[in-house]
């Protein structure tokens, strides 16, 4: 919500009010800059995407003011869909890519435990969340394209919510392929992808006693 939905109306307000385009899109990219100083002092850590969602904002800002005008403030988001893609597509090929980080994050213990020995041991769960990981890259590296082109061809104004708009399809439709993905995988290899593994029932050890 604040990453999406807060900036775009943030922007359209200011724009109403009578500013311009490049003061509208630094105002509608402070809420990111405003959710990692919050979660910064709540957590006591920063979150990765934030920081680099803020640094993309700062550079892009000071390119504005020195006089790349505001279609460079519309770049931001486009790039950072290109760089969170390249890194997704660049964990595929790790020992640990993004799908399978994601699934550990979902649980805690021994279901944690669980999906890393699963991760060794099967060949069909690690395709799998390989695969998983370059639908995501893919969508977002899609994501960033789109939202170049839009940057450098379309009216600023139009940028933001057809961004936002793309953003959201895009997002929904690879959730919707990778809940699908997951539900073949799971009647094909019955494991689940993010869920937890099921473990065999102990076996109560025979007494010894007379």
């Amino acid at each position: 919500m604040v990453d999406i939905l807060l900036p775009l109306l943030i922007y359209y307000a200011a724009r109403a009010l009578g500013a311009g385009q490049g003061p509208a899109l630094l105002l509608g990219g402070a809420p990111p800059a405003l959710h990692l100083l919050a979660g910064a002092v709540r957590h006591r850590r920063v979150d990765g995407v934030d920081l680099f969602l803020t640094v993309l904002l700062v550079a892009a800002a000071l390119v504005s003011l020195i006089g790349g005008g505001p279609r460079v403030l519309l770049f931001k988001n486009a790039a950072l869909s290109l760089a969170v893609g390249a890194w997704a597509l660049g964990t595929a090929f790790t020992s640990r890519p993004l799908a399978f980080r994601m699934g550990q994050r979902m649980h805690r213990g021994e279901a944690v435990r669980a999906r890393a020995g699963l991760w060794q041991d099967s060949a069909p769960f690690r395709r799998g969340l390989r695969a998983l990981t370059l639908l995501w890259g893919a969508e977002q590296f899609l994501d960033g394209g789109v939202g170049t082109l839009a940057a450098a061809t379309l009216p600023p104004d139009t940028v933001p919510l057809l961004d936002r708009a793309v953003s959201l399809t895009l997002l929904a439709l690879a959730a919707g392929i990778s809940a699908g993905y997951a539900r073949r995988f799971r009647r094909r290899h019955a494991l689940p992808l993010f869920g937890a593994p099921a473990t065999a029932p102990r076996v109560p050890r025979a007494s010894c006693a007379p």
